[in-house]
């Protein structure tokens, strides 16, 4: 079998996996108490620190709501992913660590150190049990859905955009910003799945005219002031903050995609613990997720103002990985 019959094959048993998701979330999840004595306890440790590299607005309105709820504060340290990444693992290798809960897109970050044992069992944070389980392990909790998107400046792009192909648009030639293919593996997984579908030629005339952003934020920011034209792989976490902040942004969601996720995990070596699992809990609550996935994306259905998943097709990180190599020599980044 061909590599890309392979890889529709592929896409095919996703829908059908899709299809089963929806029925296993046919009803919003449970919203699981809170329990007297860890709310007590959360209280009396009083803060608790985020490492994040979610966007930085809906990073304020969810402390916020959960510094309403409970009166502790939340600290919210932003950053790229591999920077943050970084920085945790070099605080914790000199017993220095500060993050209470690592709040990510990188899922395969999560899963590496949980099974090196820098995060601890999520199991027993409440709401746990009742949340979907392809929506969650023992090392993490998936808090909201991100598929990748197209994302343009209205003024420069007044026709919008409807497929991936459209970045090397000749019309569009030098206009486009995309994520750093090195910044995480997930960017890897989204050219891994760019080069499934166009090939070699796809990525190599992509690479000849398109600028860098390390993360997403930056990037769509710069489109969003005309200094760019078109971004990918957009966020639209990101996308609807900038949106509600008055910038000329439009946003598509081509199929297929990759989704990345917002992932939540408990860090083992936790100055405030039970702060952490509290915020945790609260991420999973319809508060919470009415913030979380506004026009977006929830793990659980019945949450207001959300929408319907489109086509995603998983691409495995050791895959991706694999290929990372090829990919960045193709797009000139060696």
């Amino acid at each position: 079998m061909s590599e890309m019959n392979t890889f529709r094959t592929r896409l095919a048993t996703l829908a059908s996996a899709a299809a089963l998701m929806i029925a296993a979330t046919s009803g919003a999840a449970a919203q699981a108490e809170m329990p007297a004595d860890l709310v007590a306890a959360a209280k009396a440790e009083g803060s608790l620190t985020v490492y994040t590299n979610v966007d930085p607005s809906l990073m304020e309105k969810l402390s916020a709501a959960f510094t309403a709820a409970h009166g502790i504060k939340v600290d919210i340290q932003r950053q790229a992913s591999s920077a943050l990444a970084q920085r945790f693992v070099a605080e914790n290798d000199t017993d220095n660590t500060i993050a209470d809960v690592y709040y990510s897109t990188d899922r395969a970050f999560h899963d590496d150190l949980f099974a090196k044992g820098l995060f601890s069992s999520v199991e027993t944070v409440p709401g746990y049990a009742e949340w979907p389980q392809e929506a969650k392990s023992e090392g993490t909790i998936t808090i909201g859905y991100n598929p990748y998107s197209l994302v343009w400046n209205k003024d420069l792009v007044p026709n919008g955009l409807t497929s991936w192909e459209q970045l090397n648009d000749p019309a569009y030639e030098g206009q486009v910003i995309l994520t750093d293919p090195r910044s995480s593996v997930t960017s890897n997984q989204f050219y891994k799945m760019l080069h499934d579908l166009y090939g070699d030629a796809f990525l190599e005339k992509l690479g000849s005219h398109a600028t860098y952003s390390p993360s997403a934020v930056p990037g769509i920011q710069q489109v969003a002031a005309g200094a760019q034209a078109i971004y990918a792989p957009g966020i639209h976490q990101v996308v609807t903050g900038l949106v509600a902040s008055g910038a000329p942004l439009g946003e598509s969601f081509p199929e297929p995609s990759i989704s990345s996720n917002n992932v939540a995990s408990l860090v083992a070596k936790a100055p405030h613990a039970n702060a952490a699992k509290l915020f945790v809990a609260f991420l999973m609550t319809k508060e919470a997720q009415a913030i979380n996935n506004f026009d977006g994306f929830s793990p659980i259905e019945g949450i207001e103002n959300t929408r319907t998943m489109p086509q995603i097709v998983n691409i495995e990180p050791t895959d991706a990985m694999a290929a990372s190599e090829k990919i960045y020599q193709l797009m000139g980044l060696q």
